[in-house]
This record gives C-alpha cells, sequence and structure tokens, in this order.
C-alpha cells in the first residue's frame, strides 16, 4: 500500500466513483407520485402540506420540518422552470419529478458521508484507514438502500458525521470554532430525526471530560471552571439555538409539543419488541449485533469488529480512535435500550464507526511487515470483493422488483375498460398507470358489491392479517378461488446471484432481521374473474 497522495486520491476517487454508482443504480424504484415502495419515504404531497402552513400553526409529523423544508428549497428549480415552461408537467407526473429529486438529495448526501468518513480518518491521522472505512460503509446494504430513498435516515447520518468531523477536532485542539461546528451540527443530526439524541447523550460529557484533561494540562486543576468555560457555554447556547430554529419552535410551539407527544407515543410504544428487564436488554443486545451483521455483510462486520477489539486492548495508545466509541455505545444505550426496539437502518450511525475501526484495522495491517502485511492485503481483497457483491445485491433486487414484471403482465393481458381492484396499501403493489383500477376495502361484502375484472394482492401482506377477521376471510375465499375469481398470476423473482433473500427476511423467527428490504420483491397474485 502506497503512502503517495496520488495513490490515495486515485483510492478515494475509486470509492465515491463506485459509491455513487451503487447508489445511483435503481434510483427510481417504485416511484409512482403520491406514493412510493419504500416505506416511510418523505413525498411531495406531504412538504407541500407542511410548506402551504409554512410548518407552523400547529403542523407536525412524525419527523421534524428541517428536512422538510431542505426538500422544499430542492423542489425549487423544478418548480421555477416549469413556471417558465421548461418543465411540463402536472399532478402525479409533477409528484414524481419532484420525488425523483428528494432521492438525488439523499444520494448527494450519502456521497458526502463517505467523503466525510475518509476525512475522519485523515483527521485522525490515518489517511488510509479514512479511506478503507468509506468504502466499508458505502458497501453497506442499509446504506446502498437509503441512498436513494428520500428517507431521513442518509441525510441525519450525514449530519452525524460532519459532528463527528468537528468533535476529533474539537478533541485535539479544543478550539471555539470546533465546539461551534460541533454542536451545531449536531443539532441539525437531531433536526432531522430525532433519534440521534442517542447519540450526543454520552458525547457531551466525553467533550466535558476532555476538556477538563486539557485544562488540567495547562495547570488548573479545578472542575467548576472547566463547566463555566466559554467554549463549553457558548457551544451549548449556540446549538440549543440551532436546534430551536430548525425545529421551528418558536413559530410553531403547539406542533413541536404534539411532534414530541407523537414521537414519545404512537410512534414508538406500539413497535416495542423487547421487554424491560435484563432478558429483554439482552435480547436487544444480540438483535443489535445481528443488524450490524446484516447491514455490513458479515465479513466487513468481523473485520470491523476485530479492530475495534484490538484498538480496545492498546487505549493508551489508541485513544483518540477510542473516543469515536462514546456516540456509537451512547447511541445504543440511550436510544436502542431506551425505545426497546430495533430496525437494520438503525444501525447505521453505529455501522459509520465501526467502518472506520475497520479501516485503522486494515490500513496498520498492510503497513506491516511480510507475511501480515501479504494476509492483510489478501483479506481485503476478500472482504471488499464481498461486500461489493452484497451491496450490488440490493441494486440488483430492486431493478428485478416482481411489481415490475406485475406490470408488464397487466399492461399486455388486462383489455381496455376492465377494472382492476388492489386490496391492501398501494405502496406493497404494482403502480396501474394506464389502467382502470380502484381500491377495495379488506372485506368479502366489498368484492362482492364492486365484482372487479381483477384483484391484485400482495401475498407477503396479505399473509399478515389477523385470524377471525374480515381481512382474512377475504384472502382465505381468494386464494381457495372461491366467489368466481382463480388464480391468473403469481410472482417474484428468484433472488439469482444476489447474496440477499427478502424472502428470507420476512420469516419469523428468533433470527429475524428486521429490514425494509424485506419489502423488495414481493409475492404479487392477481386473481382474475371466472
Amino acid at each position: 500500500m502506497t503512502n503517495g497522495g496520488a495513490g490515495r486520491r486515485l483510492a478515494l476517487a475509486a470509492v465515491l466513483g463506485a459509491s455513487v454508482l451503487l447508489d445511483a443504480w435503481g434510483l427510481g424504484w417504485g416511484l409512482a407520485g403520491e406514493y412510493s415502495w419504500a416505506p416511510d419515504e418523505l413525498l411531495p404531497s406531504a412538504v407541500r402540506t407542511g410548506l402551504e402552513q409554512h410548518f407552523s400553526h400547529g403542523w407536525h409529523e412524525k419527523y421534524g420540518p428541517f428536512h422538510y423544508a431542505v426538500l422544499a428549497a430542492a423542489y425549487e428549480p423544478v418548480l421555477v422552470a416549469r413556471r417558465f415552461g421548461l418543465v411540463r408537467a402536472e399532478g402525479p407526473d409533477l409528484d414524481r419529478i419532484l420525488a425523483l429529486v428528494g432521492r438525488i438529495v439523499s444520494l448527494l448526501m450519502a456521497t458526502l458521508t463517505v467523503w466525510l468518513v475518509a476525512r475522519l480518518g485523515r483527521e485522525l491521522g490515518d489517511a488510509w484507514a479514512g479511506i478503507l472505512a468509506a468504502a466499508f460503509l458505502a458497501l453497506s446494504a442499509p446504506f446502498v438502500y437509503y441512498a436513494k430513498t428520500a428517507n431521513l435516515d442518509e441525510p441525519y447520518l450525514f449530519w452525524f458525521a460532519l459532528s463527528l468531523l468537528f468533535y476529533v477536532r474539537l478533541l485535539d485542539g479544543h478550539r471555539m470554532r470546533d465546539y461551534l461546528l460541533f454542536a451545531a451540527s449536531a443539532a441539525a443530526a437531531v433536526a432531522t430525526k430525532d433519534q440521534a439524541y442517542g447519540l450526543y447523550v454520552l458525547t457531551i460529557p466525553a467533550v466535558v471530560a476532555a476538556l477538563h484533561v486539557h485544562r488540567r494540562a495547562g495547570g488548573d486543576r479545578r472542575l467548576l471552571p472547566t463547566l463555566t468555560d466559554p467554549r463549553l457555554v457558548i457551544a451549548a447556547g449556540a446549538g440549543l439555538v440551532v436546534l430551536i430554529v430548525l425545529d421551528n419552535v418558536v413559530f410553531n410551539p403547539e406542533g413541536f409539543l404534539a411532534h414530541l407527544r407523537v414521537i414519545a407515543g404512537p410512534a414508538s410504544h406500539p413497535f416495542r419488541m423487547f421487554p424491560n428487564d435484563l432478558p429483554g436488554h439482552l435480547a436487544l443486545l444480540r438483535q443489535t449485533v445481528r443488524h450490524l451483521a446484516f447491514a455490513m455483510g458479515l465479513p466487513a462486520f468481523l473485520v470491523c469488529a476485530a479492530g475495534t477489539a484490538a484498538a480496545l486492548a492498546r487505549p493508551r495508545e489508541n485513544a483518540r480512535w477510542l473516543y469515536l466509541l462514546v456516540p456509537a455505545v451512547s447511541y445504543v444505550a440511550t436510544f436502542l435500550h431506551v425505545v426497546l426496539y430495533g430496525y437494520d437502518r438503525f444501525v447505521l450511525p453505529v455501522c459509520l464507526v465501526l467502518a472506520l475501526f475497520g479501516g485503522w484495522f486494515l490500513a496498520r495491517g498492510m503497513r506491516s511487515r511480510p507475511p501480515l502485511r501479504t494476509a492483510a492485503a489478501v483479506l481485503a481483497v476478500a472482504v471488499f470483493s464481498y461486500s461489493l457483491v452484497y451491496a450490488a445485491s440490493v441494486d440488483h433486487l430492486l431493478t428485478h422488483d416482481s411489481r415490475y414484471a406485475v406490470e408488464r403482465w397487466l399492461s399486455r393481458n388486462v383489455p381496455p375498460g376492465a377494472l382492476v381492484a388492489t386490496l391492501g396499501p398501494l405502496e406493497y403493489l404494482p403502480r396501474l398507470d394506464g389502467l382502470r383500477s380502484r381500491r377495495l376495502g379488506p372485506s368479502v361484502a366489498r368484492l362482492l358489491q364492486v365484482r372487479p375484472d381483477y384483484v391484485m394482492v400482495n401475498a407477503d401482506y396479505a399473509a399478515r392479517a389477523d385470524p377471525g377477521t374480515g381481512e382474512r376471510e377475504l384472502y382465505d375465499a381468494l386464494f381457495a378461488g372461491r366467489f368466481g375469481y382463480r388464480l391468473a398470476l403469481r410472482e417474484r423473482t428468484p433472488p439469482g446471484w444476489s447474496l440477499i433473500d427478502p424472502a428470507s427476511l420476512g420469516r419469523e423467527g428468533p433470527d429475524r432481521v428486521f429490514s425494509n428490504l424485506d419489502k423488495v420483491d414481493p409475492e404479487i397474485c392477481v386473481f382474475t374473474a371466472r
């Protein structure tokens, strides 16, 4: 591994280029304008609603207004071009364009996050470690998925990575500028997605402790002057002001309070997976490890875990690197173990931190003497080769989603004027552009009343219907061939070379991974009247 600047720049360009290609592949997956196949994606209709109320007058959502405002700003060039006649689109067609713009925002922020991880390694004195860490993060499955959707996971990860850069800098020099920028970027992360608060609960005391050590080295051992140090006081005030502004607290206090009630109640408690006792917390910890292994891919996760262990084995020597663990531990302890549930996307900030240790571990190995250097190089090639296929598996699944095949079948086989009825949420089903369609309520009586020519069902969603309900009765009747309908099409694309099988992700079991990737490539069934 060369230490030359040209070699490092070329390697970083390769990582960034590969990341952009992976993230842009499948960028238009399932866009329908008024909805999309990506769960919880911020859509133009939601942004427009917030903007019409100026994110005030009681406006609130599950998420704060900051990224809605970012998306509104990103939409503006398209809307200006439309006013000048350069873009000719209305209704759902316009929304589809705007939704694509929202996804491009995520892609850009994801690319900047990869660059920031590389910059973090350089800031810590090991540029190659940063480049390798950037590759680890860029090739993780949920990172590739959320880099192409307008969810909040990539945006808040970007702000976290930026805050981590200023965190490292302030620990090195304790300059006021770095304290202020750390506070502002941390506030932006929390304003983007509230769960980011967990990254800073223990990080702030760590900053205070580091400042105290810094002051003690200068001869002042008193604690009170540390706590009242202008760097802490002004940065805390600035962070609070930024958070208040980005959450629009001053002009929308009732909306802000309503938002807090939502995230503390219906957006949290119903999703709880584990009891608040010792066995429950241990089970959540095991699930978190499973999610990390799934998110990064098992080989990459093991390398990153080995790097973390190696750094912990020599704490004095690696103190600057070990400070990176504080936000990750803080997040797991004060967010995951408070809400008591988790998904693969929840561990993305932890993946980012572990990636830095994985990069440090491989870079150190490849600077060692043979045969260790050779072993490290072989390991790096093997792990990144697997990770590249693993990351590309996400894109392969998206671009071969079964719903595309069903859409083609419908366009060929449904005669003009025939009524296609859908059961279940539209975001779980193929799009029905150009077809006469209608959503049905989940009951047998509704089906018999409307008597559509075709009925379309997501079989994976149907399997979750509760026994004894009208919805369950309806699905059972359709699949049994009753009420004059027969199965005309059952479609699920085989995973092929993909290292990820969405069907297996959705199966119940003690080792289940909770991921929105289980909603990719669902089994779609189309029933036709006999």
